[in-house]
Order: C-alpha cells, then structure tokens, then sequence
C-alpha cells in the first residue's frame, strides 16, 4: 500500500531566522512558516527552537502524501489532511 521508494530527510536548524532565510532562496513566498517539507529537496526543514511532535507528524504528513499520490494534491488539500493528523496525532 505504501511507496517503495517513500524515504525523506529531516534537516534541523538552530533557529527560526534560518529557517525563513532558507524557505525565501528556496523562491517561497509570503511569510516563512514555522517548518516546511520541499518535495524538491524530498526534505523537511525545521528549527530545534520551534520543534514539536506536532509540527513533525505535520511536515511528515506533507513528505508522505506527496510521495503517495502520482500528483500531489493542491496545496490548500495538503494542508487540510496535514492539520487533521497534527490535531489528532495523540487520541486513542
């Protein structure tokens, strides 16, 4: 069921403002969010000041739906199924 070649990679930075330097060379647009996944890259980008459990199975959740479907979703679809499993990630 799930793709053979799903694989990722986590990249920690020591805080918010690399964060948002990286997200606006990577052509991001906006205000930097607190992590992002780059399908790209095939990488999640994250702050050891701002990393939670939470934000993890977030940014994971983008990393696997994008792997998951021939052609990713739109974004907006995303970000709805990536906050349903940050918000649900602890019930039993």
């Amino acid at each position: 069921m799930h793709p053979p070649d799903l694989y990722f990679t986590i990249k920690l930075y020591q805080n918010r403002r690399e964060i948002e330097s990286l997200y606006k060379s990577m052509g991001g647009l906006g205000k930097a969010p607190i992590a992002f996944y780059s399908h790209r890259t095939k990488a999640i980008y994250v702050s050891l000041e701002n990393i939670t459990d939470r934000i993890l199975a977030h940014e994971i959740s983008h990393a696997v739906i994008n792997f998951y479907f021939g052609t990713p979703p739109p974004g907006r679809m995303q970000e709805i199924l990536a906050q349903y499993v940050d918000k649900h990630l602890w019930e039993q």
